[in-house]
């Protein structure tokens, strides 16, 4: 996996290193210089801080849409990799992968920029409803719309989760459908603490990689990977 920086230009709005495996093929007087690789992060990614909505699962699927698929600016393959990475470290997967995606384009600055767009919509909003809100809405009585966007959300985590889902094998889909079985007995049952999932999901995501690497080298594989 390579990221741009910036003496990694594009070729024409699209990474070289992501599009085409044979660079030497490009004329270099085709690569875009670092602003206007910039700007197309601008263009691209300003407002998915005003779009994405759902928490941070569903945020994952608005970009694979975005990035992927719409503006085809990563592969597929690519995209899991670094969500894969940001699930692994601490923090909030989704700006991770927000601000690599945006990198692999723009270098550091495009990354930085595109951070600052993505916090930025939801700072003012958050910050203006903590000095205002509970001067317009009574906290014990909320309206009836305001209790009905929280479910309405599950529709777009759910969208995530089928959109990967459909690139999993057998054993991703067993080890996925095991891990939704931990979190949901862990946030359901009375005799274990909630904060477990500081220990479970760590743990999980060990005995995932765990299970994968040996699994990839047997004989007879239950997954399916590429050489």
């Amino acid at each position: 996996m390579k990221v741009a920086d910036e003496e990694t230009p594009l070729v024409k709005g699209k990474n070289p290193s992501i599009d085409n495996d044979d660079d030497a093929s490009h004329d270099s007087r085709d690569f875009e210089p670092l602003m206007d690789r910039v700007k197309d992060v601008i263009k691209v990614y300003w407002s998915l801080g005003f779009i994405a909505f759902g928490g941070p699962t569903a945020h994952i699927g608005i970009f694979q849409d975005h990035l992927v698929r719409f503006h085809h600016w990563l592969k597929e393959d690519l995209f899991l990799e670094l969500f894969a990475l940001g699930q692994g470290l601490p923090g909030p997967t989704s700006t991770q992968l927000l601000i690599s995606t945006a990198a692999t384009h723009g270098g550091v600055l495009g990354g930085s920029i595109a951070f600052l767009m993505w916090s930025l919509p939801g700072f003012i909003v958050l910050t203006t409803a903590s000095l205002f809100l509970y001067g317009i809405i009574d906290p014990s009585n909320p309206p009836i719309w305001l209790l009905g966007v929280p479910p309405a959300a599950v529709a777009l985590i759910f969208k995530a989760f089928y959109g990967f889902a459909q690139k999993l094998d057998t054993l991703g889909v067993a080890l996925a459908m095991l891990a939704c079985a931990v979190s949901v007995l862990i946030n359901h049952d009375e005799n274990i603490p909630s904060n477990s999932s500081q220990i479970v999901y760590p743990v999980l995501l060990f005995g995932g990689g765990l299970l994968t690497y040996l699994d990839a080298h047997r004989s007879k594989p239950i997954g399916t990977y590429s050489k």
